[in-house]
């Protein structure tokens, strides 16, 4: 028998909904695919049994890693392992199952048949994943086919008869988390100072004005005057040089002493995070200090009626709430935004979201520990369309009204971002897929349900 199919271990019912998003994307990339989960549902299997799947026709086992999968009762799992595992050794393929996890498993939890393998964090965002799986599979010579797919498309869309997905070669947009750069600032400043070396950084500090101190010179997007009148009279700024932001950050820079590329890039994001971040606080939004940077919260009763007007992606006009309470939890909920800025090209702001929780409203509990707990259990049922809607009308926040958000910086100098979300277009479309930009009639706002465990939605992908 031909090995052609994509074989995906995972536990049912837990995991159902990541293998049916999975295995359509799959299917709609040309890839044969099989798991057990179309026996559960009335589907009818291409093969007889599992095992005669796993040891025939599998040329790689996608094995997903969850807690419920790692759970020493669930046998049936352990068992297609431990088949994987021997057929790894058999066809000498020591990359024949794939570890992808979908939630905060530890890494160190992994089964001892996948605990060395590298593993392809989903956990981390489905979508961009999806990309390395692609890759993954494609480097490691898995066939596609170039037959009709439907009827093995029909199988799997009956098994999820009440979620099904169907795969079409049309485009379809997607909306990103992503604000592009409309304008960068166009150059940057070189400042000379005199005063106590050793305590110029605590005062620059204190005027709250974004810096970066390189050898003996302040680098600021700051203008001279604003700089000066900041500081105390014991410390004198003048500018030293003025090059063009682009050549700084190509580390062309002629005259004072200068950074290489690398590290002027990482001045420069600095820079601008640190306005951004301080434009955030001219708006009223609060910071709050996590493990993985600052995050900005809207408080309570900083908009009126705890509302956001705007005009959705799907041109709807509708409203969102970035606070509400959770009786349940005897809490006030607040969306925060984590800032990432990436110079690109092509340059774009990352605003990622976050979800912090107040007594009073205003005053962000610290108690990690305790907000852990909420946040899993509160945030459970915050899925995709959710989380976007919240971007839509955070941006809209920004942009009062306006197309642009611009951020000044000092004198002329600004940064402006647009006053909406990017969109791409993919080359394949899920119609009523969680993707589409169509809104309901009414905002969805959580449910205050007191449900256990669950990864924590806001904690997702903390690295840049």
């Amino acid at each position: 028998m031909t090995r052609d199919t994509i074989f995906i271990s995972h536990a049912t019912p837990d995991d159902n909904e990541f293998v049916r998003w999975l295995g359509a994307r799959l299917m709609g990339h040309g890839y044969k695919v099989w798991s057990d989960v179309l026996e559960l549902r009335g589907g009818t299997p291409f093969w007889r049994g599992i095992e005669e799947a796993l040891r025939h026709r599998a040329v790689k086992v996608i094995y997903v890693v969850s807690k419920a999968s790692i759970d020493p009762n669930r046998q049936g799992v352990r068992n297609e392992l431990s088949v994987a595992d021997t057929m790894k050794k058999t066809l000498t393929d020591p990359e024949f199952i794939i570890p992808v996890r979908i939630d905060d498993t530890p890494f160190g939890d992994f089964p001892i048949q996948v605990h060395q393998l590298n593993a392809i964090d989903f956990a981390r965002g489905w979508g961009q994943k999806l990309t390395e799986l692609l890759d993954t599979l494609e480097a490691a010579g898995v066939p596609t086919s170039e037959d009709d797919q439907t009827e093995a498309f029909e199988h799997w869309r009956e098994a999820f008869a009440l979620a099904a997905r169907k795969v079409e070669a049309i485009p379809e947009r997607v909306l990103t988390n992503f604000s592009p750069v409309v304008h960068l600032p166009e150059t940057i400043t070189f400042f000379d100072y005199e005063g106590d070396n050793t305590k110029v950084a605590a005062a620059l500090n204190e005027t709250g004005i974004p810096f970066r101190r390189f050898n003996r010179h302040i680098l600021s997007f700051a203008s001279a005057e604003e700089l000066q009148d900041a500081l105390p009279p014991s410390f004198t700024v003048n500018v030293r040089a003025r090059p063009a932001l682009v050549d700084f950050l190509s580390g062309r820079v002629e005259g004072p002493a200068s950074p290489r590329s690398s590290e002027a890039r990482n001045i420069v994001t600095f820079l601008l995070r640190a306005h951004i971040e301080r434009y955030l606080a001219s708006r009223g939004l609060k910071r709050f200090e996590t493990t993985s940077g600052d995050a900005y919260f809207f408080p309570t009763d900083l908009l009126p009626g705890d509302k956001v007007s705007y005009v959705s992606a799907s041109g709807r006009r509708t409203y969102k709430k970035p606070v509400g309470r959770s009786e349940r939890n005897k809490v006030n909920w607040h969306l925060a935004m984590k800032v990432n800025m990436v110079l690109g090209p092509p340059a774009f702001v990352r605003f990622k979201p976050y979800v912090c929780f107040s007594e009073d409203g205003r005053t962000a509990i610290a108690d990690a520990k305790k907000t852990s707990a909420i946040r899993r259990r509160f945030c459970r049922n915050w899925w995709n369309l959710h989380w976007r809607q919240l971007q839509e009308a955070f941006c809209a926040f920004l942009a009062d009204g306006n197309q642009e958000i611009a951020i000044g910086l000092s004198g002329p100098e600004s940064l402006v971002l647009s006053g909406q979300l990017l969109e791409l277009v993919a080359a394949r479309s899920m119609p009523d897929d969680l993707t589409v930009l169509d809104e309901p009639e009414e905002p969805q706002e959580p449910q205050d349900e007191g449900l256990e465990d669950s990864f924590e939605v806001g904690e997702m992908e903390e690295t840049e």
